[in-house]
């Protein structure tokens, strides 16, 4: 047997299989319940939900395009409305309501061209067949100068679902604020 010089014997090496590093988990992040909205899991809880957003917004889309039955139809029978420049003025009752935004309008005869009203992410809270809202808007429009006028404020809504639907039982207005953004050109 002849042995070679200068060869160096190499050991096999066995390489076992990495170990899984284990990182720890991740803490989830406190929530405070106090200041956290109230969330539920049921599908009824989420369906309600968003059937009072759904309200919030047809309220806006109905009074931009001057739909008075609609809009009347989205108060409760027995719902009460007041506005902020109205001082401490309620109206009751659906049809009352509804004759205000008819007044409302008669009033302002071709002053609002392309009103849009803007609600921004409400703070809603759902129990059961009940509900309250705190949502700010911007409403604006073009008057007959053609400037733009821009009413910002925020709507404090009781809801109340009936036989499936719902309501508003009371609505308070309050005008925070309003500007004219300048004047604007219709169209492209």
């Amino acid at each position: 047997m002849a042995i070679q010089r200068g060869a160096k014997k190499t050991k096999a090496v066995m390489r076992k299989p990495a170990k899984a590093v284990r990182k720890p988990a991740q803490r989830a992040q406190r929530v405070n319940r106090a200041s956290a909205p109230r969330t539920e899991t049921s599908t009824e809880t989420a369906s309600d939900y968003e059937g009072a957003r759904q309200l919030l917004s047809l309220y806006c889309h109905a009074l931009d395009q001057q739909r008075l039955t609609d809009l009347g139809s989205l108060f409760h029978r027995d719902a009460t409305f007041s506005v902020s420049f109205e001082g401490e003025q309620k109206h009751s009752g659906r049809e009352t309501i509804e004759a205000w935004y008819g007044r409302f309008f008669q009033q302002r005869p071709g002053q609002q061209r392309h009103m849009r009203h803007k609600i921004f992410e409400p703070l809603l809270m759902v129990d059961g067949n009940t509900a309250t809202a705190a949502t700010y808007f911007d409403a604006d429009s073009v008057d007959e100068s053609g400037a733009v006028r821009v009413v910002t404020g925020r709507y404090d809504d009781v809801l109340v679902k009936e036989q499936g639907q719902w309501f508003f039982k009371e609505r308070t207005i309050t005008v925070l604020y309003h500007y004219s953004a300048g004047q604007c050109q219709e169209g492209m």
